[in-house]
């Protein structure tokens, strides 16, 4: 028979044994891992700070990824605004080539201004991923046309401001960058810009020749001026919100690389320290375990 406080001893060795296992068990698992625990329950006095830190990241990564389409937008307005700028420019030559050689070509000047218009509204209607983007809140549909009565031939001058070539709304478009940043960085094809310049295209496209109205290419030489002007400001406003927009998503990404080292000093071990915290564990469940034998080998009841 076994006596009571040998019987004891043993039932107390056991429960620290099966203790002693789990946490080598555990700390197993995490050398393993590399990670203080697999789900929140293991970090319990810093679950809330890691909720927090993770929702805090992924804002931000939602932040960075939206800001990238956006971006690539704007940049694909600022690439079309410089090609209508360059299509002004030509404009302008053409006219200057006109007044220094009177009448001498005109027909094929006529005939380029016609498609110079038509290529300057085909950059108006600039599309990504299926949106128009000159066309303010409307980008389902083209921002221009410049066909039949929506855009009747100007032959008269002094000419006057006429945006019936427009399809789109006043909706200016914005982008919310940050927790307190809203960022515009719309442009609509009915600025004065655009609109100057498609005036002088169709002032030049419908030209009379015979004689050549000089009234005509005074008006054309304005408005082109004036066009390009405009466009060279948009330009640099589209410039200047990318270039924000862009300094935005670089302190986003910085910010992430900090909240992941909060995040790994919370979920990580530090292998060196848990490799010798399971040499320690180990150590005592073997001793645990050559204690138990003892008391079985030396058990009274095998003297009887």
């Amino acid at each position: 028979m076994e006596r009571v406080a040998t019987y004891n001893h043993q039932n107390t060795l056991v429960q620290y044994m099966m203790k002693a296992e789990a946490k080598v068990a555990a700390e197993q698992v995490r050398s393993a891992s590399g990670l203080n625990s697999t789900d929140y329950k293991g970090i319990a006095t810093d679950s809330g700070r890691l909720v927090n830190l993770e929702s805090h990241y992924r804002r931000l990564e939602r932040y960075i990824d939206e800001g990238e389409v956006v971006n690539g937008r704007i940049q694909s307005m600022y690439d079309a605004v410089g090609g209508m700028a360059d299509l002004t420019s030509r404009l302008s030559a053409l006219v200057v080539g006109l007044q220094g050689n009177n009448a001498a070509g005109v027909e094929g000047v006529v005939a380029e201004a016609a498609e110079l218009m038509k290529e300057f509204a085909g950059l108006l209607n600039t599309r990504q991923e299926g949106r128009y983007l000159f066309a303010g809140g409307r980008t389902d549909q083209p921002a221009v046309t410049i066909d039949g009565a929506a855009y009747p031939a100007a032959t008269t001058v002094p000419s006057s401001a006429d945006t019936r070539y427009y399809q789109g709304d006043s909706t200016v478009a914005h982008f919310q960058a940050a927790d307190d940043l809203i960022l515009s960085y719309g442009v609509t094809a009915n600025e004065p810009g655009f609109e100057k310049a498609l005036r002088a295209f169709n002032l030049l496209a419908n030209l009379a020749t015979n004689p050549v109205d000089t009234a005509v290419l005074d008006e054309v030489t304005r408005l082109a001026s004036d066009s390009t002007d405009a466009l060279a400001v948009t330009q640099a406003r589209l410039g200047a919100a990318s270039a924000s927009l862009e300094r935005t998503i670089d302190r986003h990404v910085d910010e992430q690389l900090v909240l992941q080292s909060h995040v790994d000093d919370i979920r990580s071990v530090d292998l060196a320290e848990s490799t010798t915290r399971l040499s320690q564990l180990q150590a005592s469940l073997e001793a645990t375990m050559s204690l138990m034998k003892i008391l079985e080998e030396n058990n009274l009841s095998k003297y009887l």
